[in-house]
Formats: C-alpha cells, structure tokens, sequence
C-alpha cells in the first residue's frame, strides 16, 4: 500500500490540498534535490499552510515518501503500452515520449535513488516502488511469451530487471550525453535481449 492509499484524505477538498502539497514537493525536488528543499518552499510553491501540511505528513520524511509514490505514478501513466503485450511498441513509445516532448529527460523516480540511501524508511520506498515498475514490466513480457513474441525460456521478473537496467542506464547516458541515440540504443539492447528467435 502506498502513502497515499494509507493516509489519503476522506473528502475531495482534503484530496485537492493533499496533491497540491504533493506535486508542488515533487517538482522541487525532482528539480533541486531532497535535501535542497525544505518545508517552506513546499509550502509557498504549493500556497498552502504549514498547519495543513502537518494534517496529511508527520513531517518532511513522509512527505518524500508520497512524492516518491507520485513520481511512480508518474512514470506508470506515461507508459500505457505496459499494459499491453509487445514490448518492442513499448519500447518505441518510450523512445517517442523522450524524442517528441524534446528530451532525454531525467527519469521522475530514478533521480532519488542516490538521494535516499542515508534514510532507511525512503530508500526501502524507492526500493518498493522499483520493484512496483518491475512488475509492470514482467507483466508485459509475461503477456509477451504468451503472445509468441519474447522468449518462453526465461524468466519474465528476470527479464524485467534487464529491460528496467537498461532503461534507466540509457535515460542516464542519454542524458549525460545529451543524446537520444544512446537511448535508443539501450532499449533496442533490452528488446533483442528478450524476443523469442
């Protein structure tokens, strides 16, 4: 269960506050880092008060814990060919969402996780809400072998950690280099790793 499934608030109202203070502390530290951002910068780019932040999060460590599962949120809707069978458009639609929104960009969850290792509660998290895309993804290949095209042979959760590798170490070359090809190398890298034939 996610911060947000366990602590949600019960009316639309509290809803619209909650995700307000969310998002505007997701885009600050996606932007300058955990440690760079405080409450009160939360607090002013989200206009909310600091007595409506502490009835949603006991404090700046919960409140990391929600970004984190928003940024997973993120990450699972820019990518609805996960929910399909063929990993090789999967791949393509990650391709393209990088190439036509004018990227690479940074990877929404992937920019915390050398930013939690000091805190036991955040990198577990991180750690959870990998494995949550993890499964996504060996759902997809999974549906993959069944449709003919990934090979029967391997384990799909296995596979999954190759093609989750390769995307977040093509995101980090590409955007390093400032180069999409880098990218396009990596997935295409994952995509022959795991077809059948």
């Amino acid at each position: 269960m996610t911060v947000e499934e366990a602590s949600g608030p019960p009316t639309a109202r509290g809803r619209r506050s909650r995700e307000a203070i969310v998002a505007a502390a997701a885009e600050l530290m996606e932007a300058r880092g955990i440690a760079a951002t405080g409450i009160g910068d939360v607090l002013r780019a989200s206009g909310t008060g600091k007595s409506q932040l502490y009835h949603y999060f006991d404090g700046k460590s919960d409140l990391v814990l929600a970004v984190i599962d928003h940024q997973l949120e993120r990450v699972l809707a820019a990518q609805p060919a996960l929910a399909g069978h063929d990993v090789r458009a999967w791949a393509a639609s990650l391709w393209e969402l990088h190439r036509d929104g004018g990227g690479p960009f940074p990877c929404p969850l992937g920019v915390f996780s050398s930013q939690v290792d000091d805190d036991e509660r955040w990198r577990a998290h991180q750690s959870g809400a990998f494995a949550r895309w993890q499964e996504r993804i060996a759902g997809l290949l999974a549906r993959g072998q069944a449709a003919g095209n990934v090979d029967p042979t391997r384990e799909p959760a296995d596979l999954a950690v190759v093609v989750l590798a390769a995307v977040q170490g093509g995101l980090m070359l590409a955007r390093l280099h400032r180069d999409l090809h880098v990218l396009d190398l990596a997935l295409g890298a994952a995509v022959d790793l795991v077809r059948a034939g």
